[in-house]
């Protein structure tokens, strides 16, 4: 814009040289706003004249039933992406119409992100739409950039940056329209382009649409998982392919909980330049060199090879990598896909999975032995059999190594692992793409077998006085990644918190309960085996009617219905699972003699349960198994009911004293012919299902242990999912954190929405768990509540 300048009419009574004075004032300022303006990381400025923007819906249009919006109606979503040679120009634009006062901060909570390493962004305005008059509400000056690093509790840093503007005066009824542009590709990929589009959201959509304009001869894949009402079109553009995906009146794909990350839940669409996984290999090949060893990393070679065997040498090498090289990744442009050299990350003693991986990988070929880095995705597993081969599949780096014949895969992030080759479990990933240039396809990495218990908690209660104290045993063994993740939990919390945490655990059921013995562990590193020995007083052991209830509380956590028992999507179980929970009491009075043995099967599970009694003594033994790792949604139904009938199995109460006998009473006379006749067949059928039952005897003590069995249930309910840590709710972001927690049951039977200023949130952690706990208080019947919650998401690589 030309600037046009006019002489200066002196105000009467005004001076010259206040005059000059103003005049500088008004420079001065207008020089800072001008320099302030140019200081930020980004531009604005109108799109591109390659860019067509779409214009925005009256509305959403009809709605399916069940799907009204009550806060937000997402009236647009568009993205436009030109590629042209290494360079990339993605343009995005929305809009969102307000329709509560909720709503407001959701529309105007806006951060648009950024990398400025190698992005540019240029911002072309955020408008409020009012009665049909629509203002630019975007200040440069007062928007804020920070570097907020969204993957800080990962310990991995990026450095993308997020411009987040301020709106003024947004009100119910407003729709507000954002329209940015970022130019730029991460040089990383080599000018390779891929891209995943989803084209269906957790809430409905007026109007979606993807345009790509892509040089024409330059070949691209594509690969459709989209839901029905998506429509593509293609056309030549001069020198350019254009593509277009739109869909109108998307329906939202409702969230259910604990779906494997193996099923796809949104429909997307999948773009990519790679032609096949040797592509992506050789690719990566070339970010994953095993340079000439540096005078560092030759001398932690001689070291480890000092080790007597290829097997101890490998293993001295992986616990080098994994225990004292901490985990800490600085992911700044070229290094979110490209490990840093093995004599930085040496000198430093830290990096992130790519730079662990490809540091024991240059030791391990210094020590002769043959290992490759190997990508790999920690949540989609199996589901990239079906995808087309891209770079951007993986999110994490691992080694694949084969010591003596014997292939391994190991993860150089893990921790204190111990044991030997002959019981090393490979982690669950399912998937893995070997670094190597003769690399074609995925490999498959085996799943763990567990063929003994890996939890197996002994509790020995003895209590031979009805009115005295008791005291109780606990020997909890670990084998396998159980005893390393219970390593792990001991390496970072002293044992004096573990043993107070146990104590109030045991002391939800019994209030007097003290620690007789301080807790000690064995851990023994060779055989990968650490046991736990807790001891305990408690008085009040028997109730004043001499009744005890016992519980497998181990199973609680495995063991649960899920939120959604009506699904459209598969519902995840934790696999491979082998846990037994063992309860012996010694009392001090007879106890009726007798064996039960039940068994529970059903999808994903196997569940047994002894119980022996004799003289004395009563022993229970549960065993419990998981047969899969998801059940279908079809056999939800007959997983729920599984569930629920070893609800009646994982508990028992016993009765010391005589019971006084029920008599059942005679049949009423009658006159009637055919009363008598169905009296007779009644009797017939009693004495056949008492014959079937074992006599009276077997009748009579199945009958005894199966009303224990539903009075411990009825009674002594076990824990809900997420009333303790260890029984933390699985989520996979903050959303699906408060959605759940409308979603619980308060003892008022009420789930209603928990206002959000009453919410107090806080970090727990665990050993490597990080969890968090949220305190509220019930609307309905103000009640204090609490829940925890564990995030499952996906380990960034």
């Amino acid at each position: 814009m030309r600037r046009i300048f006019r002489s200066v009419l002196l105000a009467p009574g005004l001076p010259p040289a206040s005059v000059l004075l103003l005049c500088l004032c008004l420079s001065l300022s207008a020089g800072a706003a001008r320099a302030a303006t140019a200081a930020l990381p980004f531009r604005v400025g109108p799109p591109a004249s390659w860019v067509k923007p779409l214009p925005i819906p009256p509305d959403s249009g009809p709605t399916p039933a069940g799907e009204e919006e009550t806060s937000v109606s997402r009236l647009l979503m568009e993205e436009q992406v030109r590629v042209s040679g290494h360079s990339r120009e993605h343009y995005l634009h929305t809009a969102r119409k307000v329709l509560s006062p909720q709503g407001i901060d959701r529309v105007t909570d806006i951060q648009i992100r950024f990398d400025p390493t190698y992005q540019k962004l240029t911002v072309h305005g955020i408008w409020r739409i009012r009665e049909g008059h629509r203002e630019d509400l975007f200040q440069p000056a007062e928007a804020r950039v920070i570097q907020q690093e969204t993957e800080l509790q990962n310990r991995l840093y990026n450095g993308t940056l997020s411009v987040v503007p301020f709106l003024r005066d947004v009100r119910v009824g407003d729709t507000v329209e954002v329209a940015y542009s970022i130019e730029g590709a991460n040089p990383v990929f080599g000018g390779r382009f891929s891209d995943v589009v989803p084209v269906g959201q957790p809430f409905p959509v007026g109007h979606f649409a993807y345009r790509l304009l892509w040089p024409e001869g330059r070949s691209l894949y594509v690969r459709d998982f989209a839901a029905p009402g998506l429509s593509r079109s293609e056309a030549i553009l001069g020198a350019e392919r254009e593509i277009i995906l739109e869909r109108h009146h998307v329906p939202a794909v409702r969230s259910e909980d604990n779906v494997p990350g193996w099923q796809p839940v949104y429909p997307w669409v999948q773009l990519s330049e790679y032609k096949d996984w040797n592509d992506v290999a050789r690719w990566a090949s070339a970010l994953f060199q095993v340079p000439t060893r540096s005078k560092a990393v030759e001398q932690e070679v001689r070291r480890l090879a000092t080790e007597p065997t290829p097997e101890a040498r490998f293993l001295a090498a992986l616990r080098f990598v994994q225990d004292e090289v901490r985990y800490l990744g600085i992911e700044m442009g070229p290094n979110s896909h490209q490990p840093h050299p093995p004599d930085e990350v040496l000198q430093r003693r830290f990096g992130d999975c790519k730079d662990k991986s490809l540091l024991l990988v240059a030791l391990l070929k210094g020590l002769g032995i043959d290992a490759q880095p190997a990508l790999v995705n920690t949540d989609l597993t199996q589901l990239l059999d079906g995808w087309r081969p891209t770079a951007n599949a993986f999110d994490h780096a691992i080694v694949h190594a084969t010591v003596a014949g014997r292939e391994l895969w190991v993860d150089p992030t893990l921790t204190l692992e111990r044991g030997g080759l002959d019981s090393y479990e490979p982690p669950p990933y399912g998937r893995a793409l070997i670094v190597a240039p003769g690399t074609t396809a995925l490999s498959v990495i085996p799943a763990p077998t567990l063929t003994e218990p890996s939890v197996f908690v002994d509790e020995t209660y003895v209590a031979t006085n009805r009115d005295g104290p008791a005291t109780l045993d606990v020997v909890t063994t670990r084998t396998g990644e159980s005893a390393n993740g219970m390593r792990r939990m001991l390496a970072s919390t002293a044992l004096s918190e573990v043993s107070r945490y146990y104590l109030n655990y045991y002391a939800k059921k019994d209030a007097k309960i003290s620690v007789a013995k301080p807790m000690t562990v064995d851990d023994d590193t060779a055989k990968n085996v650490l046991v736990v020995h807790e001891h305990y007083r408690i008085e009040d052991f028997w109730s004043s009617d001499g009744r005890r209830a016992f519980s497998a509380h181990t199973f609680y956590q495995y063991l649960s219905e899920p939120s959604y028992s009506r699904r459209a999507f598969p519902l995840e179980v934790e696999h491979p699972v082998f846990a037994r929970h063992r309860i012996t009491l010694k009392s001090g009075e007879p106890l009726h003699d007798g064996a039960d043995h039940d068994v529970v099967d059903g999808p994903a599970l196997h569940f047994e349960a002894d119980t022996r009694a004799d003289g004395k003594t009563l022993v229970l033994d549960y065993r419990y198994r998981s047969t899969a790792d998801a059940v279908p949604p079809e056999r939800i139904a007959e997983y729920v009911k599984a569930v629920r009938a070893t609800e009646d199995q994982r508990g028992y109460y016993v009765q010391l004293g005589s019971r006084t006998a029920r008599r059942r009473a005679p049949p009423p006379p009658s006159d009637e012919a055919v009363a008598i006749l169905l009296g007779v067949i009644a009797t017939c059928l009693v004495l056949w299902f008492v014959i079937a039952q074992g006599g009276p005897v077997g009748l009579w003590r199945k009958g005894r242990a199966w009303g224990r069995r539903r009075a411990f249930a009825r009674k002594f309910d076990a824990d809900h999912q997420g009333d303790s840590a260890w029984s933390a709710i699985p989520i996979t972001g903050p959303q699906e954190l408060l959605s759940t927690l409308n979603r619980l049951r308060c003892a008022c039977g009420a789930t209603s929405e928990a206002p959000q200023d009453s919410l107090r949130h806080e970090a727990v952690v665990l050993g490597e768990r990080h969890l968090t706990l949220v305190q509220w208080q019930c609307p309905t019947c103000a009640r204090a509540r609490r829940a925890y919650f564990e995030d499952k998401g996906s380990r960034a690589a």
